[in-house]
């Protein structure tokens, strides 16, 4: 620590590590002049939204306030330096990340992406039921669908971040003034907005020095953006053309299917270090598929699905680089998107399908990324329960989210009496019950929605959110200990 008295008029420099505060001789009091490379809040911030993110220290003792409502130190002191008395640390609401849509992990390095899986455990009080209000409301943070991030993005602690994809606009939930706040871009450049839907939309990230950098898809390109929250503010730098499908980081590059201005479809491999575009063309593919699905990767190949095939990325034999192809769907067999996405079963990636044979079709599951593909039965999925009960009860629900960690599965049941699949792509409303299954199966909140199983899911601070974008608010339970 160094401190530096300027003058007798002038306030003191303390020089703190990673942070910057000067101190008022007359008064005692200290104000921020830096923290890390965040720089520091706008004037009109309130100090409660903000000293969780630099971890400063608090006091309300008139002693130290000097006449303010609050009085805010370095993080480094646990005593006041006026009275003597000890400091209350600022609340501090974790660390933990969240990468929408599934609460990903940020470097890529997962055996799998894209599944509808994340490595947070999933816990909630087994006193719940639907009828019971949610331990937290928050306003929506616009109209429409909208993703939720959570990351400290170099900050102390992790706030809650939302994304309006259709309008290319982000906002930071403020947890003490209770409302969102724009991160306005800085300079000219703007995230721009993208056309890619619930079953299509998802971001690539990856942390690098202590630094999250979230890769988002846009119409204008692949969309590089670092966030700033502490001074309320992203950075964006667009590469490349138009996203057709969503990006996914794998061996050590972001990959994404973008159409160029001559109506081609390629794909984009960029190196994340110094943001080096490699262009790879796509043999075989048909010219009409512009479309893509939210990615699947395992580590031998990324797989995007359209109506008309897929678009696969497989790893060479030597090296990173990896060979873009389309692969038709086998003959006879189409793709059913509103039956739900692929599955992992026998080790493989498996998506339901259509097959049309002599006795007028039947659904069938399809091996992901293979030529002449093995198909299978779904039923012969691997499952846990079998009997009559519970097939009809998985037939009224979908899943939104499986925990790897607390083995436990979020899911919406529809309690009409009919199938899932006969409501997939309709604007039907739905009476809806959302439920935890693990041990117990926990069911905590219930509502009257189109679409269900678009809703939104993420961990926030302790607690299990929903976002619809019929819902009035988004509703929190916190999670079992």
């Amino acid at each position: 620590m160094a401190t530096t008295v300027l003058s007798e008029r002038e306030n003191e420099s303390w020089d703190l590590g990673d942070q910057r505060w000067s101190r008022d001789p007359a008064t005692g009091a200290f104000e921020l002049l830096g923290y890390r490379q965040l720089g520091t809040p706008g004037a009109a911030a309130d100090p409660l939204d903000w000293a969780g993110l630099v971890g400063a220290r608090l006091s309300q003792d008139p002693a130290d306030c000097a006449g303010r409502p609050l009085a805010l130190f370095p993080g480094e002191f646990c005593y006041s330096p006026t009275t003597g008395q000890p400091l209350a640390a600022a609340p501090h609401r974790g660390t933990e990340v969240w990468l929408p849509p599934f609460g990903g992990e940020r470097d890529g390095a997962q055996r799998l992406q894209g599944l509808r899986l994340t490595s947070a455990r999933l816990s909630l009080p087994g006193s719940l039921t639907p009828e019971a209000n949610p331990d937290d409301e928050l306003p929506p943070p616009c109209e429409g669908p909208c993703h939720f991030i959570v990351a400290a993005f170099s900050a102390c602690e992790s706030r809650l971040v939302a994304l309006d994809v259709a309008r290319g606009a982000l906002h930071q939930w403020l947890p003490h003034s209770r409302r969102w706040a724009d991160l306005a871009p800085v300079g000219e450049a703007r995230l721009g907005p993208s056309a890619l839907g619930d079953d299509a939309w998802s971001l690539a990230a990856l942390e690098q020095q202590g630094t999250l950098r979230l890769f988002l898809p846009s119409d204008d390109g692949l969309a590089v953006v670092g966030i700033n929250l502490l001074a309320g503010h992203c950075e964006v730098h667009t590469l490349g053309s138009a996203c057709v499908g969503a990006p996914v980081l794998w061996r050590g590059r972001v990959h994404v299917p973008m159409l160029d201005r001559e109506g081609v479809v390629f794909v984009q491999a960029v190196r994340p270090d110094d943001l080096a575009l490699e262009r790879m063309p796509v043999s075989g593919l048909d010219p009409a598929a512009h479309r893509w699905l939210r990615p699947v990767a395992d580590p031998q190949h990324i797989v995007w699905m359209g109506s008309r095939g897929q678009l696969l990325v497989r790893a060479e034999p030597a090296g990173t680089a990896g060979a873009a192809s389309f692969l038709s769907w086998p003959p006879g067999v189409s793709p059913r998107f509103d039956l739900g996405g692929p599955s992992l079963a026998a080790g493989r990636l498996w998506q339901p399908c259509f097959l049309r044979d002599a006795q007028g079709g039947r659904v069938v599951s399809v091996q992901l990324g293979a030529a002449g593909p093995a198909l299978r039965d779904p039923a012969g999925d691997d499952t846990d329960e079998d009997d009559d009960e519970s097939t009809a009860a998985r037939e009224r629900s979908a899943i939104l989210l499986a925990s790897t960690t607390s083995s436990a599965t979020l899911r919406a049941r529809l309690d009409d009496a009919r199938r899932v699949s006969s409501g997939f792509g309709t604007k039907e409303s739905y009476l809806t019950t959302f439920e935890l299954a693990g041990e117990d199966t926990v069911a905590f909140f219930a509502a009257r929605l189109s679409r269900p199983w678009a809703t939104q899911a993420f961990l926030y601070a302790g607690r299990l959110y929903l976002h619809h974008p019929e819902l009035p608010v988004l509703p929190g339970w916190q999670c079992a200990a």
